[in-house]
């Protein structure tokens, strides 16, 4: 029988067993020629100790191996060439490594059910940290414990368990029924309703977390095929790991370490604050679309003033069957921006913060996305030509057809011959099938550039939009018989307007030029359109005065060059004598709404 020296801890499996620190000293104490040096944590049932190489091998060191390594730590080898170190790796036979669970340390994720703990290193190479990967990572499993660096290791795999999940109530539709599913799969889930920014709900969380990670999940996601045993690699474990919801970087799932979050979170006044973000798109979280709210008419912001709001956003359309996949982040009201889809406004995604600053407009919320997107198209606005006998009507509504119809085949109609400008203007909005019309008189000459797929925007109060156009007499470049876009409720509701019809509603002015007002087509059209025009200038200089209003005024009176332009002046001066006269008494300036009174006028002082 050979020496028997043993490393690690004593097998009981000879009586004459003794330990050593090593095979050369295990060599040094051999009173038989060859010995055995083995680990006393193995299992040698049925391993044959009366084993001996062939003659030709005896001055080798001669090693056996484990269900796991080449080398189990068992070695036969002669006294005087132990240290040769010319080794020879067996296969006839072998032993089974025993657990020794002081090697291992174990995370607190893991299911170990099916981990065999009797894995070992191979000895030969430097006492390493071992790390066992999951179905996620290559770390995150057992690690075996050793010194000298880390190596990964892939003879087995444990599957990571879910931690502690906690789910953010945004009360939206179908959260309740979404909480539930989870709760069947995962009984210890938290709810807890969402509160102004997830900043906020973050720290009520981790304050009430039991565990070492926690999932923080939201109602408006659907989590049918999410793996909550995802876990980050040990590098990234004290980061805020967020994953994409769809397309949105800026997610609404979230796994944290807790007390890294408690680390930081009183210096937090951002969630973007944080040390490290991981934003997680190798999996992307689906979310329930946005509820969408249909309505008709001109006034959305009436609409969102009335809607309640059951999510945190809302998509207003007056395009019915329509919806869309846009997902905004939403950790913060300044990350709710209230967007656009169409040209006017009227598609558009509203969040529900909006209520608690909505005046007049959507403008008075403080984060809108103010630009021009065409991601849904709107029927053009109905264009309704005015006239009344002009001489040349024809001759201008030809010419607008020409403008209008090589760009898009839109249809003009014409409203023609009704007496009063009150009655023509209800007359072309009750022929107006949409809720906005482009007005376009009977002496304007359309621009050729004009665009006639403009739109009013919805986020403001329903209103007319008043063009420029251009005085071939003066020069001037205003809103002067140019034309408006008018609001259809608007101009029908309009029985008793002002001095100037389209001034006495909300209304906007746009400075894009829609063409040349062509009024001196006779010295009678010429004398009444500056009569009118100067008499309202005049009524508003007096009442309101402006450096604008001012220059426009006096350039009527003082300047006009071309066709008929003696006219222009004439009437400009008549309109000032006038309003002097009665001393701007409104019901005596009301006269010139007249077409008679003012052909008498006219008459009198034109023989």
């Amino acid at each position: 029988m050979f020496d028997v020296f043993y490393q690690d801890r004593k097998p009981n499996l000879f009586a004459f067993e003794q330990p050593a620190a090593s095979l050369e000293q295990a060599a040094e104490l051999s009173r038989t020629e060859y010995f055995w040096y083995i680990h006393g944590n193995n299992d040698y049932t049925g391993f044959d100790f009366e084993w001996q190489p062939p003659p030709w091998e005896r001055d080798h060191v001669h090693v056996f191996a484990s269900q796991w390594q080449r080398n189990a730590d068992v070695y036969f080898a002669r006294k005087w060439t132990a240290g040769n170190r010319e080794w020879h790796f067996r296969q006839e036979q072998s032993v089974r490594r025993l657990v020794d669970m002081t090697k291992w340390s174990v995370p607190e994720l893991c299911d170990t059910a099916d981990f065999d703990f009797s894995w070992h290193p191979d000895t030969i190479e430097p006492d390493y940290e071992y790390r066992f990967p999951t179905q996620h990572q290559r770390e995150g499993g057992p690690i075996y414990n050793g010194t000298a660096g880390i190596k990964y290791s892939n003879s087995q795999k444990v599957r990571a368990n879910a931690t502690q999940i906690f789910y953010m109530d945004f009360l939206d539709p179908g959260s309740a029924e979404r909480y539930q599913k989870l709760q069947v799969l995962y009984p210890d889930i938290k709810r807890t309703r969402y509160v102004d920014n997830h900043l906020t709900v973050f720290k009520r969380i981790v304050n009430l977390a039991t565990t070492e990670f926690v999932w923080i999940t939201s109602s408006i996601c659907d989590y049918t095929d999410f793996d909550f045993t995802w876990h980050p690699e040990e590098s990234q474990r004290e980061m805020i790991h967020c994953f994409y919801s769809e397309s949105q970087k800026r997610g609404d799932t979230f796994l944290i370490h807790v007390q890294s979050f408690k680390n930081q979170m009183y210096d937090l006044e951002l969630l973007d604050w944080f040390n490290v973000i991981n934003y997680v798109d190798t999996f992307r979280v689906p979310r329930v679309e946005m509820p969408v709210h249909y309505y008709q008419g001109d006034n959305l912001v009436s609409e969102v003033k009335n809607y309640q709001f059951t999510a945190p956003y809302a998509l207003f359309t007056n395009q019915p069957n329509l919806y869309t996949h846009w997902h905004p982040c939403l950790w913060t009201e300044k990350d709710r921006i209230a967007t656009a889809f169409s040209t006017s406004k009227a598609v558009c995604a509203i969040p529900r913060d909006v209520k608690a600053h909505l005046r007049t407009q959507i403008y008075d919320y403080p984060h809108v996305e103010d630009r021009d997107v065409h991601f849904f198209a709107e029927e053009p606005l109905d264009i309704i030509y005015i006239s009344n006998g002009e001489p040349d009507e024809q001759f201008y509504f030809d010419w607008l057809q020409a403008c209008v119809n090589p760009s898009r085949r839109y249809v003009v109609k014409w409203v023609r011959g009704v007496n009063g400008r009150t009655q023509a203007y209800q007359a072309a909005a009750r022929m107006s099938e949409t809720p906005w019309f482009f007005a376009i008189f009977a002496k304007l000459k359309a621009d050729r550039d004009f665009d006639w797929r403009w739109q009013p925007d919805y986020w403001q109060q329903p209103k007319h939009y008043i063009f420029h156009a251009r005085n071939p007499i003066n020069g001037l470049e205003y809103g002067h018989q140019a034309i408006i876009a008018y609001n259809k409720k608007l101009v029908l509701a309009n029985n008793d307007p002002g001095l100037d019809f389209t001034l006495t509603q909300e209304h906007e002015v746009v400075p894009i030029l829609s063409g040349e007002a062509m009024f001196n087509q006779s010295a009678w059209m010429t004398w009444r359109t500056a009569f009118r025009e100067v008499l309202k200038l005049q009524q508003f200089q007096e009442q309101t005065p402006t450096v604008e209003n001012k220059h426009r005024l006096n350039t009527w009176l003082t300047k006009a060059t071309g066709q008929y332009s003696e006219y222009c002046l004439k009437g400009a001066q008549d309109a000032v004598d006038y309003y002097r006269e009665v001393s701007g008494d409104y019901d005596k300036l009301k006269l010139s709404y007249d077409w008679q009174w003012l052909q008498e006028r006219f008459n009198a002082g034109n023989p």
